[in-house]
C-alpha cells in the first residue's frame, strides 16, 4: 500500500438504521491512539489478524493511518473522517463517524470522536457539542471507552484538560459506564499514576493496557526481521487477549440511556440561547423605558402649555347703544335711526307723527333745523324710546393663545396614546427579560443536576463581563443600575452553586 498523504474531509454520522445490540463511544485526547484501537478492534470483531506470515495482509483498516492512508474495510460502507494521516500535531478524526460490526451474533456499534486539544484549540467547545450531539442520536451507550498515552510519565496539561472538560462536559451518570485504555504500553510498563484519574474512580476491571504499535512502524523492512514480526506477532495476541476481557466487561455492563446526554445537549443549548437573548432584549427594554421616559416629558410639558394657555380670552369694557323706555317721550330725530335724541323729556304736547310747525316750537329748533342734528324739524317726533349709552363688558379671544392651546391638547392626545402604547411593550419587554433571567437561572440548575462539574463560571463570565460592559457605557442611571443588578445576580447565583 502507498504511504503517500492523504487529506480527506467528507465524514459519515451515526446511522439510525441499525438496531446495534452493543454501543461503544470512543473519547482521547488528540494522538492518544483512539483511532489505532479502533481499528483494533475492527480486525478483532472480524477475527483478522496479524501473523508472522501474511504480516498485515488480513489487517482491516477502518481509519486510516501513516501506513495505511485508505481504508480497506467494508469497502464502500463507511466514508472515514481523517485529515493528513501524517501529521500526529493534529487531531485526525474531525467528525463524529459510526462503524458497524457483527460480532458473536451482536449488532456493535463503535462511535469515533473529534480529538480533544486539537492544535486548533478553539474547536474544543465544538468537538464536545459534537460528542454530545452524537451521543444523542443512539438509544443508549453501553461504554465510553477513554485512551490515554500510557508512556506519559504525569497527567499533562493536555491530559488535565481533556480529562477535566470530560468532568465538565459529560452527564454524571455516564460515569458509571466509563472504561480506560492506556495505549502503547503494557501494565508493567505504564508510567501514568492511575491516581491521577482518581476522581473518575477507576476500577480495575475496567482498566486496560494495550501495546497498539502495528501501525505505528516507519519503515517495512522491520517485517524482514523475524525477530520484530515475533514480537509484532506476540503484542497482537495479547491485545486480542485484552480486547476479549474489554468486550466481556463491556457485556456485563448496563446500557445509560443516551436522553441523560439529549437533556445535557438541550440544555447546553438553552443556555446560548439565554446568554445572547437575555443581553439584547434587555437592551431592548432600556431603549424602550428611555423612550418611554421622553414621551412622559413630552406630555408634561404639553400639559404645561395646555395650562399655561387655558385662559385664551381677555375682559374688554366698551360702549354700547342700548334702547330704553322711558316714563317721558323725547324729540328724536328719525334720519339718524331713533338713536339721536335731540331734546329728552320734550315739553311739548305729545305728537308721535312728522309735524314741522309742531316741533318748530322745540327748544331743539333753531328755524326750521334742529340745533343737535342740523336736520330740518320735519324730520323728528316724539318717542318713549330713546338710545341710551352703557359700558358692556366682552370676552375677546386671544388667537395666538388659543392656537397654542388647541396644539397642547393634540400633543396631550398623541402623549398620551404613545405612552400607553410604550407602557405595554415596556411591560410585555420586561416580562420577557424576566421569563429569559429566570430560564437562564433554572437551565443552570437543571445543567447543574445532570452534570454536577459543569464549569458555569467559563461558561457565564463572557455574559456577565458584557453586562457589566453595558452597564459602564449606558448614559442613563437606571441602565446602569440595571445591567449591573443581573451581572451581580448571575454571577451570585453562580457562586452559590
Amino acid at each position: 500500500m502507498s504511504f503517500s498523504s492523504i487529506t480527506v474531509f467528507s465524514c459519515s454520522t451515526v446511522r439510525k438504521e441499525s438496531n446495534p445490540n452493543i454501543i461503544i463511544l470512543f473519547i482521547g485526547e488528540s494522538g492518544s491512539g483512539k483511532s489505532t484501537c479502533i481499528n483494533y478492534f475492527a480486525n478483532y470483531f472480524t477475527n483478522s489478524s496479524f501473523d508472522e506470515e501474511d504480516h498485515y495482509s488480513n489487517m482491516k483498516i477502518v481509519i486510516p493511518n501513516s501506513l495505511f492512508p485508505e481504508p480497506n474495510f467494508p469497502e464502500g460502507h463507511h466514508r472515514h473522517c481523517e485529515r493528513n494521516v501524517h501529521d500526529t500535531s493534529m487531531s485526525q478524526t474531525q467528525e463524529c463517524t459510526a462503524y458497524d460490526f457483527r460480532w458473536n451474533g451482536q449488532c456493535i456499534k463503535i462511535i469515533d470522536t473529534p480529538g480533544f486539544n486539537d492544535t486548533d484549540s478553539h474547536k474544543d467547545d465544538q468537538n464536545i457539542q459534537k460528542i454530545l450531539t452524537q451521543a444523542s442520536q443512539v438509544p443508549f451507550i453501553n461504554a465510553i471507552v477513554i485512551t490515554i498515552n500510557g508512556t506519559n510519565v504525569r497527567l499533562s496539561t493536555s491530559i488535565k484538560t481533556t480529562l477535566s472538560q470530560l468532568r465538565s462536559s459529560l452527564p454524571d451518570k455516564i460515569f458509571k459506564n466509563l472504561f480506560f485504555i492506556f495505549t502503547n504500553c503494557t501494565e508493567e510498563t505504564r508510567n501514568f499514576d492511575l491516581s491521577l484519574i482518581s476522581e473518575f474512580k477507576p476500577s480495575e476491571e475496567r482498566t486496560f493496557h494495550m501495546q497498539n504499535a502495528l501501525f505505528s512502524i516507519k519503515d517495512k523492512s522491520l517485517l524482514q526481521n523475524t525477530k520484530s514480526v515475533r514480537k509484532m506477532t506476540q503484542t497482537w495476541k495479547e491485545s486480542v487477549e485484552t480486547m476479549g476481557e474489554i468486550m466481556h466487561e463491556i457485556n456485563q455492563t448496563s446500557a445509560t440511556s443516551v436522553q441523560v446526554f439529549n437533556d445535557m445537549r438541550i440544555r447546553r443549548e438553552q443556555l446560548i440561547v439565554h446568554k445572547e437573548n437575555l443581553i439584547e432584549k434587555q437592551k431592548s427594554l432600556l431603549n424602550i423605558m428611555n423612550t418611554l421616559q421622553i414621551e412622559k416629558e413630552r406630555l408634561k410639558n404639553a400639559s404645561e402649555d395646555q395650562q399655561a394657555n387655558k385662559n385664551f380670552t381677555e375682559s374688554k369694557r366698551i360702549s354700547v347703544i342700548d334702547i330704553e323706555k322711558k316714563s317721558y317721550y323725547s324729540t328724536i330725530c328719525l334720519r339718524h335711526g331713533k338713536v339721536q335724541v335731540c331734546h329728552e323729556n320734550c315739553s311739548l304736547s305729545y305728537e308721535p307723527e312728522l309735524n314741522l310747525h309742531h316741533f318748530q316750537q322745540c327748544a331743539a329748533a333753531n328755524g326750521s333745523n334742529c340745533r343737535h342734528c342740523a336736520c330740518g324739524m320735519n324730520d323728528h317726533l316724539h318717542s318713549y324710546e330713546i338710545p341710551v349709552s352703557r359700558l358692556k363688558t366682552v370676552e375677546e379671544i386671544i388667537q395666538s393663545k388659543k392656537a397654542a392651546f388647541e396644539q397642547a391638547n393634540r400633543n396631550i392626545k398623541s402623549s398620551s396614546d404613545r405612552v400607553v402604547l410604550l407602557e405595554r411593550v415596556r411591560d410585555a419587554c420586561q416580562y420577557e427579560v424576566n421569563d429569559i433571567k429566570d430560564g437562564l437561572l433554572t437551565t443552570i440548575k437543571e445543567l447543574k443536576q445532570i452534570c454536577s462539574h459543569f464549569n458555569f463560571h467559563d461558561e457565564m463570565n463572557g455574559t456577565i463581563q458584557k453586562l457589566r460592559k453595558e452597564a459602564k457605557i449606558a448614559t442613563d442611571f437606571k441602565a446602569k443600575q440595571e445591567f449591573t443588578r443581573t451581572a451581580n445576580a448571575i454571577e451570585h447565583f453562580i457562586n452559590r452553586i
